[in-house]
Protein backbone atom coordinates (compact mmCIF):
# COMPACT_ATOMS: atom_id res chain seq x y z
CA UNK A 1 0.00 0.00 0.00
CA UNK A 2 1.37 3.39 -0.76
CA UNK A 3 1.56 6.18 1.50
CA UNK A 4 -0.50 9.37 0.45
CA UNK A 5 2.19 12.78 0.29
CA UNK A 6 0.00 14.49 2.47
CA UNK A 7 0.02 11.97 5.46
CA UNK A 8 3.90 12.23 5.65
CA UNK A 9 4.02 15.84 5.12
CA UNK A 10 6.53 17.44 7.83
CA UNK A 11 4.94 20.76 8.01
CA UNK A 12 1.35 19.91 9.72
CA UNK A 13 1.63 20.95 13.10
CA UNK A 14 0.16 19.57 15.74
CA UNK A 15 -0.99 20.95 19.34
CA UNK A 16 2.53 20.23 21.10
CA UNK A 17 4.74 21.41 18.46
CA UNK A 18 2.42 25.16 18.60
CA UNK A 19 2.70 25.21 22.26
CA UNK A 20 5.98 28.01 23.40
CA UNK A 21 6.92 25.48 26.65
CA UNK A 22 10.09 23.86 24.98
CA UNK A 23 9.33 21.17 28.06
CA UNK A 24 6.23 20.58 26.94
CA UNK A 25 7.36 19.82 22.94
CA UNK A 26 9.72 17.21 23.97
CA UNK A 27 7.40 15.32 26.69
CA UNK A 28 9.21 16.06 29.63
CA UNK A 29 5.36 17.49 31.71
CA UNK A 30 4.54 17.53 34.97
CA UNK A 31 1.83 15.28 36.12
CA UNK A 32 -0.52 16.03 38.80
CA UNK A 33 0.04 14.39 41.84
CA UNK A 34 -2.05 11.04 42.52
CA UNK A 35 -4.92 11.31 44.83
CA UNK A 36 -5.71 8.67 47.33
CA UNK A 37 -8.12 6.20 46.30
CA UNK A 38 -11.55 6.54 47.65
CA UNK A 39 -12.56 2.75 48.14
CA UNK A 40 -15.21 2.78 45.67
CA UNK A 41 -14.93 0.78 42.35
CA UNK A 42 -16.09 3.73 40.11
CA UNK A 43 -15.54 7.45 39.95
CA UNK A 44 -12.04 9.44 38.77
CA UNK A 45 -9.69 8.00 41.75
CA UNK A 46 -11.27 4.32 42.25
CA UNK A 47 -9.97 1.58 43.64
CA UNK A 48 -9.21 -0.55 47.11
CA UNK A 49 -7.12 1.69 49.70
CA UNK A 50 -4.13 0.28 50.73
CA UNK A 51 -1.05 1.89 52.74
CA UNK A 52 1.91 2.40 50.29
CA UNK A 53 5.04 -0.52 51.48
CA UNK A 54 7.79 1.70 51.78
CA UNK A 55 10.95 0.22 49.63
CA UNK A 56 14.38 0.04 50.48
CA UNK A 57 17.13 2.03 48.46
CA UNK A 58 18.23 0.52 45.45
CA UNK A 59 21.80 0.95 43.92
CA UNK A 60 20.27 2.75 41.10
CA UNK A 61 18.95 5.61 42.91
CA UNK A 62 22.52 6.62 43.19
CA UNK A 63 23.67 7.02 39.95
CA UNK A 64 25.38 10.07 39.37
CA UNK A 65 26.24 10.77 42.25
CA UNK A 66 30.06 11.76 43.10
CA UNK A 67 31.16 9.83 46.77
CA UNK A 68 33.31 11.47 48.76
CA UNK A 69 36.28 9.87 47.75
CA UNK A 70 36.04 9.89 44.15
CA UNK A 71 35.67 13.74 44.26
CA UNK A 72 38.74 13.44 46.68
CA UNK A 73 40.48 11.57 44.10
CA UNK A 74 40.00 13.70 41.15
CA UNK A 75 40.51 16.86 43.01
CA UNK A 76 43.86 15.70 43.72
CA UNK A 77 44.91 14.74 40.28
CA UNK A 78 43.85 17.96 39.31
CA UNK A 79 46.05 19.44 42.00
CA UNK A 80 49.21 17.43 41.15
CA UNK A 81 48.87 17.25 36.85
CA UNK A 82 47.09 20.82 36.49
CA UNK A 83 45.15 21.53 33.60
CA UNK A 84 45.03 20.03 29.77
CA UNK A 85 46.43 22.39 27.03
CA UNK A 86 42.83 22.76 25.82
CA UNK A 87 41.59 23.96 28.93
CA UNK A 88 44.23 26.57 29.60
CA UNK A 89 43.13 28.06 26.46
CA UNK A 90 39.74 28.12 27.24
CA UNK A 91 40.76 29.82 30.23
CA UNK A 92 42.73 32.50 28.35
CA UNK A 93 39.58 33.07 26.32
CA UNK A 94 36.94 33.86 29.07
CA UNK A 95 39.77 36.21 30.55
CA UNK A 96 39.66 37.94 27.46
CA UNK A 97 35.98 37.83 27.82
CA UNK A 98 35.84 35.77 24.86
CA UNK A 99 33.06 33.34 25.83
CA UNK A 100 31.21 32.17 23.10
CA UNK A 101 34.85 31.49 21.66
CA UNK A 102 35.46 29.50 24.74
CA UNK A 103 32.84 27.22 23.79
CA UNK A 104 33.44 26.61 20.80
CA UNK A 105 36.93 25.54 21.26
CA UNK A 106 35.27 23.47 24.48
CA UNK A 107 32.55 21.52 22.12
CA UNK A 108 35.21 20.91 19.43
CA UNK A 109 37.03 19.13 21.97
CA UNK A 110 34.69 17.52 24.01
CA UNK A 111 31.99 16.27 21.45
CA UNK A 112 28.77 18.02 22.81
CA UNK A 113 27.22 21.30 23.55
CA UNK A 114 25.86 20.45 27.16
CA UNK A 115 29.39 18.99 28.00
CA UNK A 116 31.02 21.85 26.76
CA UNK A 117 29.04 24.59 28.44
CA UNK A 118 29.79 22.31 31.65
CA UNK A 119 33.31 22.56 31.45
CA UNK A 120 32.96 26.61 30.21
CA UNK A 121 30.82 26.92 33.70
CA UNK A 122 34.03 24.87 35.98
CA UNK A 123 36.63 27.09 33.81
CA UNK A 124 35.22 30.06 34.90
CA UNK A 125 34.82 28.83 38.37
CA UNK A 126 37.98 28.20 38.78
CA UNK A 127 38.92 32.04 37.38
CA UNK A 128 36.70 33.43 40.04
CA UNK A 129 38.67 31.46 42.70
CA UNK A 130 42.26 32.17 41.66
CA UNK A 131 40.79 36.06 41.38
CA UNK A 132 38.95 35.85 45.09
CA UNK A 133 42.39 34.13 46.20
CA UNK A 134 45.02 36.47 44.68
CA UNK A 135 45.91 34.37 41.82
CA UNK A 136 48.03 32.03 44.79
CA UNK A 137 46.56 28.95 43.36
CA UNK A 138 47.86 29.67 39.89
CA UNK A 139 50.37 27.17 37.82
CA UNK A 140 52.57 28.20 35.12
Amino acid sequence: MYFRAQNLNPNRLTFLNRTADPDLRQGRHEMAPKQPNTGLFVGLNKGHVVTKKELAPRPSDRKGKTSKRVHFVRSLIREVAGFAPYEKRITELLKVGKDKRALKVAKRKLGTHKRAKKKREEMSSVLRKMRAGGGAEKKK
